[in-house]
């Protein structure tokens, strides 16, 4: 039974039905018209999310991994960062990750906000990925691909293209 209900919710996030998608020609993000969004004044919160996330650059990744000693995988990452900074408990996993908080529509991503990406990878075909949105089209992420915490912009074909939405977390 629960292993029906995630495939749903995965066909869901999938489809864009989450809610806070804006279609684009051939898939992906609007990079242009999230780049043209006014900046918006960061809370005190947002900001330790930003620099928590950001003292971690570097750290190994670790399929599985969710501490700096061990390193991180995506989903470990994000769930250390938004626990240290903020207090905030967000589930392990990334379908259960990206249904917490509000959906946010791409001109509305704020620092601070999760975004998600639809990746296939051989042991997981359908997989999603998440990072934390740092503002002018810069996200930090643990990928596998670089093998270390890093900071890379939403405007790259390969994130663009495999972008699903955002997540707000934080209510300031």
């Amino acid at each position: 039974m629960h292993r029906i209900t995630v495939m749903l919710a995965l066909a869901t996030i999938l489809t864009g039905c989450a809610g806070g998608l804006r279609p684009v020609p051939g898939g992906g993000l609007d990079y242009e018209a999230l780049m043209a969004t006014p900046a918006q004044p960061v809370s005190e919160e947002r900001r330790q999310v930003i620099e928590r996330a950001k003292s971690l650059l570097g750290t190994p990744y670790k399929y599985g991994g969710r501490s700096p000693i061990k390193g991180f995988d995506c989903t470990g990452f994000v769930q250390y960062v938004f626990d240290r900074a903020a207090a905030v408990s967000l589930p392990r996993r990334s379908v259960e990750q990206v249904q917490a908080g509000k959906a946010v529509v791409p001109r509305e991503i704020q620092p601070g906000d999760l975004v998600y990406f639809k990746i296939e990878e051989e042991r997981s075909p359908h997989s999603l990925h998440i990072g934390i949105y740092l503002g002018r089209g810069r996200f930090i992420h643990a990928p596998s691909a670089n093998g270390v915490v890093n900071i890379q912009s939403l405007g790259d074909d390969y994130w663009r293209t495999r972008f699903l939405g955002g997540r707000r977390i934080l209510s300031s």
